[in-house]
């Protein structure tokens, strides 16, 4: 039983991972790759407005993820779990779109921050403050 539960938590993680991650990681890795591609310094850079509903919208799926996963983790039934994982994902898009920001808009800066040090580091800005 207790696999039955650990599945929908490591469902509820990759599902707030798949629009964090990028950023999660570049705050922790080391940075060992090369510099951005062509392709990527070509973007326009994202007005602050963006930033900082990006910022906002950040911290408060960071928080639903936390709050939820310390859920699913003290349940013992399957039904409830899923239900929590579902609630949760609901709550992060909510989150997310709260801010004036699609999820694919939330996706692609989470995923260019990832690869562009100079947004990473206007992310890593705003949310120190």
């Amino acid at each position: 039983m207790f696999k039955m539960i650990k599945q929908p938590l490591a469902i509820l993680s990759v599902t707030a991972g798949l629009c964090v991650a990028p950023v999660a990681l570049a705050e922790t890795a080391p940075q060992t790759t090369t510099p951005t591609a062509p392709a990527t310094q070509a973007q326009p850079q994202l007005s602050e407005e963006k930033v900082d509903k990006f910022v906002t919208a950040y911290v408060e799926v960071q928080k639903i993820n936390q709050e939820y996963s310390e859920q699913l983790q003290s349940t013992e039934v399957p039904e409830k779990a899923t239900e929590l994982q579902q609630e949760a994902q609901t709550k992060m898009q909510e989150a997310v779109t709260d801010t004036g920001l699609t999820i694919p808009e939330y996706q692609q800066i989470a995923s260019r921050a990832g690869q562009d040090q100079n947004l990473r580091s206007r992310i890593q800005e705003k949310m120190a403050n």
